[in-house]
């Protein structure tokens, strides 16, 4: 049985009626914009109105707050870094330099920072303002989509190593076990996986009365599954195949809102909600190819049923306007918008889809590398989007070893978008998505490599080393995404339909599935054997780790001895540090439709390659 999700909703709003309670009575609130999309997703404005808020303005628009109508309160509600902060700073003295007589209290999410009390210390205004922190919990974006909405972590995580995410990471993950019981089977991959685990231990250790008093014998979600997003950095790298999928890539889906142009709708650009589309809900996770099919299929049974009224006498033409008619106007409204996005995405100006996806199929086959390096400087010389352009390179990079003739791309990229660009180039290489070509050519200058490579390997050599294969130090942990992706193949024996989406990997064509979907079947697979206890379970998922190529120190495989194998129900949680992508939940959707689990996907964020490439681009 599915857990009630709703309840997790009903904590953060509990939370967040505390936290507006640090200036009780009527006030003005001031919000962060980039929080203001994720306070919808936990409470409306009649929430704010029930809790004294009497008017909302966003930070980076407004001026310094003035009292309105006698209202001489103003409460901040701002995310956890120094420029929101700094913002801040400068109304609140911009009010004291001129004697305006207000009160403030200042939230942050999803805590405050030590560095934030200093600022404001250093500002000269912490004596004025009421500090507080709001954390909520991971948030339903739809029954099976929990996110926390961290939309910056991959660029906080690795490009500038700020670890302050990973806290409000791990106590989300603490209030799931205190809400619907402690988990049973946990399965970490990844170095920031690892430490959140850390981290729960000593949560345990705080709040172990909490934790008893709430956890029961069976557990609402006995599995967990929490891996790093740079174990598998290609997935988001390449367009996925499902409508939904595709739909954020073209034209991005925030929440549960999608904004769709004036060429889907062929007048204003709407604002269409997800979830109220019963059409979307039947098609989102068929594979693009087979999309048309089944509107035009609805298309025709939408006519029938019109055209079925003709012969009605005049009762039964009023019971059919009454209960049939508006459903039927609904469903060809629907019909219409995706109608209208299909044929916008086919002939999109900015995307060609279809190149894209060849594209991407053949750097992950490793063929006609001539031919992607040809689409690349063709790209560049007609000034292409820039971030398609960089995630091709990325792609290149992670499938191949290295991107080919990097420092001519890279010489051209930096002539054809600008030179701020160099520091784009330099994030991407920080943050492990961008490196030149390790391998070797076939030719004289490559045989001499292998001579070379093989008398430093050689312990009788002075120059041989312990470094890790392709890490600048000994330090560094060496993953190789080629290892992963090997392993993640579609076995051969498996015949994968697109009309069916019968395996994970139709999302690519049936190329491969994503790492996240190939692990949760594997740890799924071994849960629902016969005869199987903990201790075998856990040398079970080891041995799958290990064909992965991961060294052991990133991964840990935790099975309570005593454990039932579903507590009370087939359900998982699959949690990815740095964000899920839409078509990642796609494919795990699958794996649990095939392996009888309700699965719950997710992560800081729903992310895909684009929103991750804008991280590290210098505006």
């Amino acid at each position: 049985m599915p857990p009630d999700i709703g309840l997790i909703r009903g904590v953060s709003r509990e939370n967040l009626s505390r936290a507006l309670r640090l200036k009780r009575g009527k006030k003005i609130l001031i919000i962060d914009s980039k929080l203001t999309a994720t306070l919808d997703l936990i409470a409306n404005f009649r929430f704010l109105q029930d809790h004294g808020v009497e008017k909302v303005f966003q930070l980076e628009k407004c001026g310094p707050p003035q009292p309105i109508d006698s209202i001489n309160q103003c409460l901040y509600l701002i995310r956890s870094d120094l420029m929101s902060a700094r913002l801040v700073c400068d109304q609140i003295n911009s009010n004291l330099n001129r004697n305006v007589q207000m009160t403030y209290g200042v939230i942050v999410v999803p805590r405050l920072l030590h560095v934030i009390s200093t600022l404001f210390e250093s500002e000269g205004i912490y004596e004025h303002v009421t500090l507080g922190q709001y954390a909520y919990e991971l948030i339903p974006i739809e029954d099976h989509v929990l996110s926390l909405e961290f939309d910056d972590i991959v660029a906080q995580l690795w490009l500038h190593k700020d670890t302050s995410y990973l806290a409000p990471i791990s106590k989300a993950l603490f209030n799931i076990r205190g809400i619907y019981g402690d988990f049973s089977h946990v399965v970490a991959v990844g170095h920031y996986s690892q430490n959140i685990l850390r981290m729960q231990v000593e949560y345990e250790r705080i709040y172990t009365n909490n934790l008893k008093a709430h956890n029961r014998q069976e557990s609402d979600i006995p599995t967990l599954i929490i891996v790093d997003r740079d174990i598998d950095f290609v997935t988001p790298m390449m367009i996925p195949l499902s409508y939904e999928a595709v739909l954020d890539e073209i034209f991005g889906i925030k929440g549960r809102i999608i904004m769709l142009g004036s060429e889907v709708t062929g007048k204003e650009p709407v604002k269409h909600n997800i979830p109220n589309d019963k059409v979307f809900e039947k098609v989102r996770n068929l594979h693009f190819s087979q999309v048309v099919s089944y509107l035009i299929a609805q298309e025709k049974e939408t006519r029938r049923l019109q055209d079925g009224s003709a012969g009605l006498n005049l009762q039964q033409m009023k019971k059919f306007v009454s209960t049939d008619l508006q459903k039927i106007q609904a469903l060809k409204k629907m019909l219409v918008l995706h109608f209208g996005a299909f044929d916008a995405i086919l002939h999109h100006k900015k995307v060609n889809l279809k190149k894209l996806v060849d594209l991407q199929d053949n750097i992950i086959d490793n063929v006609d590398n001539k031919e992607t390096i040809n689409y690349l400087e063709d790209a560049m010389a007609r000034s292409f989007d820039a971030t398609r352009i960089l995630r091709l390179f990325c792609l290149s990079s992670l499938a191949q070893d290295g991107l080919r003739d990097s420092k001519n791309l890279k010489t051209q990229f930096i002539q054809s978008y600008g030179y701020k660009h160099l520091i784009t180039l330099h994030n991407l290489e920080k943050m492990g998505l961008l490196y030149n070509f390790k391998g070797l050519e076939v030719n004289a200058k490559g045989m001499a490599q292998v001579v070379t490579k093989v008398a430093s390997a050689s312990p009788f050599s002075s120059s041989a080393t312990a470094t890790a294969v392709g890490s600048p130090s000994s330090k560094t942990v060496h993953i190789s995404p080629q290892a992963i992706l090997k392993k993640s193949a579609t076995p051969s024996n498996i015949m994968v339909d697109l009309v069916t989406a019968n395996h994970s990997s139709y999302i690519f064509n049936g190329k491969f599935s994503p790492f996240v979907a190939k692990l949760t079947e594997e740890v799924l697979s071994v849960l629902v054997a016969p005869k199987m206890n903990s201790a075998l379970a856990e040398r079970k998922i080891d041995d799958h780790l290990k064909g992965y190529h991961i060294p052991e120190k990133l991964t840990s495989v935790k099975f309570k001895a005593t454990s039932e194998a579903y507590g009370r129900g087939r359900n998982a949680l699959v949690f990815v540090v740095g964000g899920i992508t839409r078509g990642e939940v796609a494919a795990l959707q699958t794996i649990g439709r095939n392996i009888g689990f309700n699965i719950i996907c997710a992560g800081t964020d729903i992310t895909n390659g684009t929103k991750i490439i804008n991280l590290a681009t210098t505006s």
